[in-house]
């Protein structure tokens, strides 16, 4: 036998003895993500807020959005309706103020739905969100109205969703206490107008059990 063949023979044995463990490996990374998806803490349920226990949401919008008036020169310019000096995206921003502020009625009660692949959320009446565990999927930001990316992974014991497009992202953290039968959930928002990211910490207890 050549030396060329003896050595293409080494390489295909080494190969075979590599394949059984690879596939071991492909097994168990496979089967990871539905076992820990099976495991996790159950989210599923209507919870409502506990304004006693979670952070002012109207006071933590006003702060990151800033004032609720337009920031302008001390007088109008004869050739246009805006006035001197003001910025052009001080009118999105207040705007986007007041949108916020009226999404905050929203988050008064919050209904989950979790499966071992998907975790759907409403809040509200009509803020319907469906994250997959699985992959990412595109959906509407419920304040912007424009199309957004949206991934779902557990993180330990918890649920983190998240929210991109252009104009911002949002990050939830979602975990329970079981002894209070309650959820806590941590709000990340960012987005253009803001002056700064805001972040909400919301405490909700589990409807129809008492704490």
């Amino acid at each position: 036998m050549s030396k060329a063949l003896a050595s293409t023979g080494g390489v295909r044995s080494r190969a075979w003895r590599r394949a059984p463990l690879a596939a071991a490996l492909g097994l168990l990374l496979l089967s990871a993500g539905p076992v820990r998806a099976a495991d996790a803490p159950n989210l599923s349920g209507t919870w409502k807020l506990n304004h006693e226990l979670s952070d002012d949401t109207a006071a933590k919008v006003k702060e990151a959005a800033g004032s609720e008036y337009i920031k302008g020169g001390p007088s109008w310019a004869t050739e246009t309706w805006f006035p001197w000096g003001t910025k052009f995206n001080e009118g999105e921003r207040v705007m986007l103020r007041d949108v916020l502020l009226g999404a905050v009625r929203g988050l008064e009660r919050i209904e989950v739905d979790q499966t071992a692949s998907e975790i759907k959320t409403v809040y509200g009446e009509e803020g319907l969100r469906v994250f997959y565990l699985t992959r990412a999927a595109s959906g509407t930001n419920l304040v912007t109205g424009e199309t957004v990316k949206r991934t779902a992974q557990w993180k330990g014991a918890e649920l983190v969703l998240e929210s991109a497009g252009k104009k911002g992202k949002a990050r939830e953290v979602m975990s329970l206490v079981p002894a209070k039968n309650q959820l806590v959930n941590l709000l990340h928002l960012e987005m253009d107008p803001l002056k700064h990211p805001m972040d909400v910490r919301l405490v909700y207890d589990r409807v129809g059990v008492a704490p």
